[in-house]
């Protein structure tokens, strides 16, 4: 008798299978579940990795931009970037370490970046030293040797491959996700069938999973949510607005309900606008599946900034094209220290090449890295020449060899003879001729890296000029001794006989007084005051050549003193006169007591000699301001002078009067003249007839 199963077991079984399906369907669902929100955490935790990355870089773009401000104008405040930089690159390269803990090449990769950065923060220490201690001329040298380029460089190209490795992660996880996305759908509809065939208790298991999703897909939208540093947004195929997270609000500046089903077009420059670049950008990523470009945005406010812009076109199971997802990332601040690091590197770039002096760089092997358009001009050869050549090239056979040893030396030790140092060489210009020239020396060392920057000015000039004026010096020192050879001649050989006629011509009218009558007395007299003024011509002539020998002993004279000590001598010569000397107290200058001494003389003389004709009359000794110089002078209201003749006053034996006026032999303001142009002063006069007159002297 054949056994059938019964409508009881069949139910059994069938409930069985039905609840094994069920299971199976909800074991699935959950895989796919947490798989989803694992995809999206890895998402997340990509996304986090490349702001670190480039943080971390602007920050160094920062602190270099700060650095090489300061070398520019020395103003410390430049230096604040710097040192945030210091303190913060430490922190973010610890946690990309832990964020990329998983990830063996990326370590590795930060290991180069931890070098780099450490070398390349060593490098603007030194650089800011050198700033410090040396000044501009030995600092930008050493930037514009260009390792600190070739560092930004390389740690550019570390980031670099950082974040295209991030990048393939983050799309390889993008996938993942829309992959686990898709297998949740997929999950759910089975769910949805058992559920139609098994009635309440499929109803139960379904309820279940659709809570389960919406748990995962909240966490996803909180996740998404809480992204700060990127504006992570969608937008429907014809490009409305449709989520909007707290970064697009912090970024673009609008709030969900003010943006909400507006068309992204906004976020563009009316230029761009007007070029159709929306809707061009749009077909691109629906044509490609992603679009991404770096270019200006525009905030709510009107204001733009430079973005990072990805589009993935986001297509159903089936690929129809349900919308887009857009991520932008504001790199605005990366844009202006790149800028800055540019506009820097332009104006050290050409520093270098409007220098006079010649301005180059060699490397370990002392071979020429850099060779600037002053050099090519001293040297007479090209960059082209001399680029990868020894640096003995433009040097003297004669000092080649102590170069290589010195060179040896320093590399070995790290004792330089002339390093840091201004010397005085010999060079070799391509023809063969020599020349000197003087020799500035910088370098700095990296590990085994050791590199040189030298300024090079050809002095040929001025080594002839200071062979000029050594020439000078002799033939002024014979001159001098000739002039010494013929004073001693006048003081000698000239007084003699002029004191001999003087005394025969006294002894003549002492003696035959009686035997003369008044016209042979009168000759005699006049002998005599002849004799007697050519013996004070040659006194003032000795005393005017003194002032221009001797060498000046300058210390602090008081003015006022010796002004008084020459009035109160002036009043003894001649008590009956009655002169009112003003002076100013307190008159203190750096000169030559001696030499101001007969200054003050001659002046305040001159004074008192051409204010012989009024009674009573009035000097003054004060100071003035003159074009930001104190200026002394002596005033009186004597004879004065008239102006069109003001140039003869300083000039040897010129007078303005007569001697039988005025006495004198026209020699003493010469003396003045010599005496203050040898304190690097001025003098100078201005008077009117019969109104007085006023000497201006300056020291």
């Amino acid at each position: 008798m054949e056994m059938g199963l019964s409508l009881e077991r069949r139910i059994q079984i069938g409930f069985g299978i039905a609840v094994a399906i069920i299971v199976a369907v909800g074991a699935a669902a959950l895989r796919s579940t947490e798989a989803t929100v694992s995809s999206a955490r890895w998402v997340a935790h990509t996304l986090q990795v490349r702001a670190e990355l480039e943080a971390g870089f602007a920050d160094l773009i920062e602190a270099e931009t700060g650095v090489r401000g300061y070398v520019i104008t020395g103003d410390t405040t430049y230096l604040a970037p710097y040192h945030s930089a210091r303190t913060t690159l430490h922190s973010r390269l610890a946690g990309l370490r832990d964020l990329t803990a998983d990830n063996p090449a990326q370590q590795r990769r930060i290991d180069s970046l931890e070098t780099l950065v450490a070398t390349r923060l060593e490098r603007l220490q030194w650089t800011i030293e050198t700033r410090r201690t040396g000044g501009p001329a030995a600092a930008g040298p050493a930037v514009i040797g260009g390792r600190g380029k070739e560092l930004i460089q390389r740690m550019h190209e570390v980031i670099t491959r950082m974040e295209d490795d991030e990048g393939q992660l983050l799309a390889q996880r993008s996938a993942t996700l829309q992959a686990k996305a898709r297998l949740a759908r997929l999950a759910a509809w089975t769910g949805a069938l058992v559920a139609l065939a098994l009635a309440g208790l499929a109803s139960v298991l379904v309820g279940r999973e659709m809570a389960g999703r919406r748990f995962a897909e909240e966490r996803l939208r909180l996740l998404v949510g809480s992204v700060r540093d990127y504006a992570i947004y969608m937008v429907d195929p014809a490009g409305y607005v449709r989520s909007w997270n707290a970064g697009a609000e912090r970024i673009k500046g609008y709030t969900p309900p003010e943006i909400l089903g507006q068309h992204f077009a906004r976020f563009f420059t009316p230029e761009d606008v007007a070029a159709g670049r929306p809707a061009a950008v749009l077909h691109d990523a629906a044509a490609e599946g992603r679009y991404e470009e770096e270019n200006w945005r525009v905030r709510k406010d009107g204001s733009r900034f430079w973005a990072d812009v990805v589009i993935t076109a986001v297509r159903d199971d089936r690929g129809a094209l349900l919308g887009f997802a857009k991520v932008t990332r504001d790199l605005t601040e990366r844009k202006r220290a790149e800028q800055a690091l540019r506009a820097s590197e332009e104006r050290f770039r050409i520093l270098a090449v409007t220098a006079n002096d010649a301005i180059l760089s060699a490397d370990a092997r002392g071979h020429i890295t850099y060779f600037n358009p002053g050099a090519e001009r001293i040297f007479g050869l090209t960059a082209d020449e001399v680029i990868d050549r020894p640096l003995t090239t433009l040097m003297p056979e004669r000092f080649r060899e102590a170069h290589r040893a010195g060179l040896a030396r320093y590399v070995a030790t790290g004792e330089g003879r002339v390093i840091g140092k201004t010397v005085e060489l010999a060079g070799r210009r391509k023809d063969g001729t020599e020349f000197p020239l003087e020799l500035s020396l910088a370098s700095w060392k990296h590990g085994a890296d050791v590199a040189f920057t030298a300024i090079i000015r050809d002095i040929t000039t001025r080594k002839a000029g200071e062979e000029q004026l050594r020439r000078y010096a002799v033939q002024l020192e014979a001159a001098n001794q000739e002039l010494e050879a013929f004073s001693y001649s006048v003081s000698h050989d000239l007084r003699a006989p002029l004191r001999s006629l003087d005394g025969f011509s006294q002894a003549l009218l002492e003696d035959y007084h009686e035997r003369l009558d008044d016209t042979g007395r009168d000759f005699l007299q006049r002998v005599r005051a002849a004799s007697q003024r050519m013996a004070t011509l040659i006194d003032d002539l000795l005393s005017l050549s003194r002032v221009t020998r001797g060498e000046l002993q300058v210390g602090d004279v008081d003015l006022s003193a010796l002004a008084a000590a020459v009035a109160a001598d002036l009043h003894r010569s001649d008590q009956k006169r009655d002169v009112t000397f003003a002076i100013a107290p307190d008159l203190v200058a750096r000169a030559d007591p001696g030499l101001m001494r007969i200054v003050l003389q001659n002046l305040l003389g001159n004074a008192w000699k051409f204010t012989g004709k009024r009674s009573p009359a009035h000097v003054e000794f004060g100071v003035t301001a003159q074009d930001g110089r104190r200026a002394f002078f002596v005033r009186d209201d004597g004879a004065g002078f008239d102006m069109a003749y003001a140039a003869k006053l300083f000039g040897a034996f010129q007078r303005l009067h007569a001697t039988t006026e005025f006495p004198g032999t026209g020699i003493g303001l010469a003396t003045v003249q010599r005496i203050i142009h040898r304190h690097g002063g001025q003098v100078w006069a201005e008077g009117a007839p019969e109104r007085g007159a006023t000497f201006y002297f300056t020291l």
